[in-house]
């Protein structure tokens, strides 16, 4: 079997639920091409999107560095002989290596600044053969203003879709103020604004756990569910990310968008259909629910080196970990501890959910049996790899005979080289139309109230080892 078979099966068909009627995009703008976003996920996804055979896509590049085609291409192949689903795949190295070449013949590079009109008016000449075109932007938002109105300048505020790149924004108002920029340009069915993690398949089969499952879906609530704990734990530093990252820190890097999505897929009601719109109208519910969270509830943490690495200012306060408390008022969660705990140079890399029922109402009153059992916990891993652990209680030999806590643990059937990366299917899905795997702007726009107290605080974060599990819990208060 050769590599474009083993990489990935066909795509779905060309009209998603959310299609916009367009038609499927046949070529990708990636602003940004020349960013470690495009090293570490861009290009490897978008060769997995053409290896997968549905229909060629060109990819134009456009960057303000000083790149040729050449250079393009040869950073394209770098990043993708370094992807797992290239090292992993069982076809000759011959193979493998012909299909990359044909890849990056679909690969050019435009050179110039966003800021400057004739750059938009080139790529709408060179881009007119195609019917509707898909636009990455995977540059800080500061930069979305300026790409917008020159892709509004031009044919291609007819054809474009945009695909939308985190953080949207950087807090509450300068989101409002984007949404307000770009709507005032283009539709918002023509806007995709990327959180990755909602196309993570482990994240999706959350949802399928909850509500496929008589044995879960009736006790999904606080009348059961005492606590719940979300684990985004990163064994790497910042490396590479400096410049970004100590303008921005865990708040908004991973929290304000990733972790808060894990929570509303754990939290929300059942949507009514299956559509793009229903799904975000309940991701929206649930984080109306949830109330601000507060310095007093929050733990700020800065891993020991993190201030000698360069591109970071002196004396920095950015966060690399924050464990904070959040309260969801609605009747389903009301009375439950919900706790999300986010950081980098930790102990190892992991994204876990920990469930922790009540305990059970007359496991003391058992006849025979002299027990004071621990609750029952669901442990769900999303990541390295996919797991559902469900501890419950069951009889020990010992005498008087007693209750331990016996694991029932299920596994993925699938190794992670065989799963569509998050990535590859976003620009799939918004290449074709398809808003499923999305965030509406009033989405963001509420989970940037969630976390607006802990922006631009004056905290001295708790300093932590690198390669642990980070600063233990306290409270905080903005320093005067």
């Amino acid at each position: 079997m050769g590599f474009k078979s083993e990489i990935e099966a066909k795509n779905p068909g060309e009209s998603g639920p959310s299609g916009s009627g367009q038609g499927a995009c046949t070529a990708l703008v990636v602003f940004g091409i020349t960013g470690d976003l495009a090293r570490k996920k861009t290009f490897g996804a978008l060769f997995e999107l053409w290896a997968s055979g549905d229909s060629p896509i060109d990819v134009v590049g456009v960057g303000r560095s000083e790149w040729t085609n050449e250079t393009l291409r040869n950073n394209a192949r770098k990043a993708i002989s370094e992807t797992p689903k290239f090292l992993e795949s069982k076809g000759a190295l011959s193979a493998r290596d012909s299909y990359v070449d044909q890849f990056l013949e679909h690969l050019t590079f435009v050179q110039g600044d966003y800021s400057t009109g004739s750059l938009y008016a080139q790529l709408s000449t060179s881009l007119r053969s195609h019917g509707s075109v898909l636009c990455y932007l995977a540059v800080p938002p500061t930069v979305f203003p300026d790409i917008v109105k020159g892709l509004a300048g031009t044919d291609l505020r007819r054809s474009a879709r945009l695909l939308v790149e985190k953080p949207f924004g950087t807090n509450l108002a300068s989101s409002i103020e984007l949404a307000a920029q770009i709507g005032a340009n283009f539709e918002e069915n023509r806007v995709y604004a990327v959180d990755h993690f909602l196309a993570k398949e482990s994240l999706q089969n959350v949802s399928i756990l909850r509500f496929a499952n008589r044995v879960f879906e009736p006790c999904w609530n606080s009348q059961h569910i005492e606590s719940v704990t979300v684990t985004f734990a990163e064994d790497l530093g910042i490396e590479g990310r400096a410049g970004f990252f100590d303008s921005n820190g865990t708040v908004r890097d991973v929290v304000q968008n990733h972790v808060l999505q894990v929570v509303a897929a754990l939290a929300m009601e059942p949507p009514t259909s299956p559509s793009a719109d229903h799904l975000n109208d309940r991701r929206r519910d649930l984080l109306d629910a949830i109330v601000p969270v507060a310095l007093r509830d929050t733990t700020f943490g800065q891993y020991n080196g993190y201030l000698d690495t360069e591109g970071v200012r002196a004396n920095s306060t950015t966060e690399t970990f924050v464990r904070t408390k959040l309260e969801v008022n609605n009747e389903r969660w009301r009375g439950c501890d919900w706790t999300i705990v986010a950081g980098k140079a930790m102990a190892e890399s992991r994204t876990e959910i920990d469930i922790s029922f009540r305990a059970a109402t007359h496991a003391t009153s058992i006849v025979g049996v002299s027990c004071d059992p621990e609750p029952n916990r669901l442990t769900i891993r999303l990541s390295p790899d996919e797991s559902v652990t469900l501890s419950i209680q069951s009889r020990t030999e010992s005498v008087p005979i007693g209750t331990a806590a016996t694991a029932l643990i299920s596994t993925s059937s699938y190794r992670p080289s065989e799963e569509r990366s998050a990535y590859a299917r976003l620009f799939d899905d918004a290449r074709r139309g398809d808003h499923t795997n999305f965030v509406r702007h009033d989405v963001v726009a509420t989970s940037w109230r969630i976390v607006e107290g802990l922006l631009d605080h004056n905290v001295v974060p708790v300093v932590y080892e690198q390669g642990t599990w980070g600063p233990p819990a306290q409270g905080q208060e903005a320093a005067d």
